[in-house]
């Protein structure tokens, strides 16, 4: 068994939020920036796992995705916008929210992750296997996360509100969560990949101070009185890629910049994935030793014979016997 031991778990607030709210911390010492080198990607996920957040600089284009990414973005465009709109937003990515509604980038988002379907795990194997030798078994998961967020004053423009609803943190913003609260393995670890800008102001926010520390929530969203430390706000360049630990507790950032965030994201685990026992959900992730043979139906074999993989067949039973 590898990587940390425990998951987020219901209990006791550690004490009151102060009245005001705390402004992202500047430099953080859990930040952590890396260059790719001639031998692939110095990254530790073991050292991601102990809290760290690290970007790689650059990561997609290393592995020779951005180009390919950025293309099949503006075919998805020209598919939902005029002719004369779909240019400009081809050109500037960010710019998506003038020439376009939340309804159009909307099918943008849906399209596009169609599209990249395939290809994102692609990029995923490719990342994975630039990264330095791990010590344990990778596994990836077929998640997919197309994050096209517009500034907050134009969310709403063309779409009504049963539209953007279940839309959080992918074009709407989210509010601060665990990943395992819902259905991910504690050691997993993000994979959170610039498209174009993200700005102060339209990414993410981190609470390093309650990482893997006892939080209350509904099994979706943090619950509100409780300390959780000085945020943390991290900027990227187009084709850098952030990796983080899932259980990191941490929030989209409602976009106040007049830029339109684009991301894409994926997730791998480290060693054997582990469930926490009171997750809402569950999600399997794959052996890639098994794609391309014979065996590749059986490449979720490991996720689905945990704990979590049994208790979600067993919900699963139950629904079929209810309907």
């Amino acid at each position: 068994m590898t990587g940390p031991e425990a998951g987020p778990d219901a209990g006791a607030a550690p004490g009151p939020v102060p009245g005001a709210a705390p402004r992202p911390a500047a430099g953080p010492a859990a930040l952590h920036t890396v260059e790719p080198g001639p031998y692939g990607i110095p990254v530790s996920l073991r050292h991601v796992l102990d809290g760290a957040l690290v970007v790689v600089k650059g990561g997609l284009r290393h592995i020779g995705a951005l180009g390919t990414i950025r293309r099949e973005a503006a075919r998805a465009v020209a598919a939902a916008l005029p002719a004369a709109g779909a240019s400009r937003v081809s050109a500037a990515l960010e710019n998506a929210h003038r020439h376009a509604d939340t309804a159009q980038i909307e099918a943008v988002r849906t399209d596009l992750e169609t599209r990249l379907r395939p290809f994102s795990r692609t990029v995923l194997h490719d990342v994975a296997r630039a990264l330095e030798p791990q010590g344990a078994r990778l596994y990836l998961s077929g998640h997919l996360g197309i994050r096209i967020m517009p500034p907050q004053r134009s969310v709403g423009a063309g779409a009504g509100g049963d539209e953007l609803a279940g839309l959080e943190g992918f074009l709407t913003p989210r509010d601060a969560h665990v990943d395992s609260w819902f259905n991910t393995a504690v050691n997993s670890v993000n994979l959170w990949m610039a498209v174009g800008p993200v700005r102060s102001g339209n990414g993410l926010l981190f609470h390093p101070d309650a990482y893997r520390r006892p939080l209350r929530h509904d099994g979706h969203t943090l619950l509100p009185g409780q300390q959780i430390g000085a945020p943390v706000d991290i900027e990227l360049d187009p084709g850098d890629i952030l990796l983080f630990a899932g259980d990191h507790l941490h929030a989209s950032q409602p976009n106040t910049t007049d830029e339109t965030r684009f991301v894409i994201t994926k997730r791998l685990c480290v060693g054997v994935p582990r469930y926490p026992p009171r997750a809402t959900g569950w999600v399997p992730y794959e052996d890639p030793r098994l794609w391309g043979t014979r065996w590749e139906h059986w490449a979720t074999w490991r996720s689905r014979l945990t704990a979590g993989g049994v208790r979600d067949a067993l919900r699963t039973a139950r629904g079929r016997g209810g309907m």
